[in-house]
């Protein structure tokens, strides 16, 4: 959800940058003798680099977030994280940049120039946001795969019914672990989840912790323990 967020700020920032008409030498000469347009223009641009530079951070937050899974050992997942950080910090500059030429376009008599500097800042913003995108996604994806989906059985042959199989269970039919173990006695920080550590007292839990937790975000749920037999 978040990427689609980021995304789609990126998009309408492309937009913008293309409704002002700014761009390189060409946009000095339109501006020329237009000073309140390029002011205008110049911290319209200013905008758009401050909300880049807004959705690369956020970006790069996720990716730190992802990180969580490695246990303190660096892995692609990590150099993902950095990329992103680096990324947002580019993003970061480039808004402080369109903000200077912001600042100097209002300040000067013929603010062409400055409407300018701040469009290519604001492009090189959005740029750097992009990147932050990507490496965040690819970090999510490394650090929570999604599982392989279930084969498809063949079909039968006609006229032939296929095989019953029938599974012996020595527990009755709603014996879960939710109704083994005290959720909200072991979810110490009440996130509403439970970590390794939380449940490392209960050996039911522990042991088939990987199983219990269905989407292998590292966390239990109550719906998934309510899963787990």
């Amino acid at each position: 959800m978040k990427s689609t967020i980021h995304s789609t700020r990126t998009l309408l920032a492309v937009a913008l940058l293309a409704a002002l008409g700014i761009a390189g030498p060409a946009a000095a000469q339109r501006t020329q003798g237009e000073p309140v347009k390029s002011k205008i223009q110049a911290e319209a641009a200013a905008d758009v680099a401050s909300e880049q530079a807004e959705a690369a951070r956020a970006s790069a937050q996720t990716a730190r977030d992802a990180t969580g899974v490695s246990g303190g050992v660096y892995t692609t997942i990590n150099q993902q994280a950095d990329a992103a950080n680096k990324a947002a910090n580019d993003a970061v500059n480039a808004a402080h940049d369109a903000r200077s030429a912001q600042t100097a376009a209002e300040g000067s008599a013929n603010p062409r120039q400055g409407a300018v500097e701040a469009s290519e800042a604001a492009n090189a913003a959005t740029n750097a946001n992009l990147k932050a995108q990507v490496a965040a996604d690819t970090a999510v994806q490394q650090a929570y795969p999604q599982p392989a989906p279930a084969p498809v059985a063949p079909a039968a042959a006609y006229g032939v019914q296929p095989k019953q199989e029938v599974h012996a269970t020595s527990s009755p039919p709603n014996s879960t672990l939710a109704n083994k173990v005290d959720f909200d006695s072991l979810d110490a920080n009440r996130d509403g989840s439970l970590s390794r550590t939380e449940v490392s007292s209960e050996t039911m839990i522990s042991a088939d912790f990987n199983k219990i937790d269905a989407n292998h975000d590292g966390r239990i749920s109550k719906s998934e323990l309510a899963g787990g037999k």
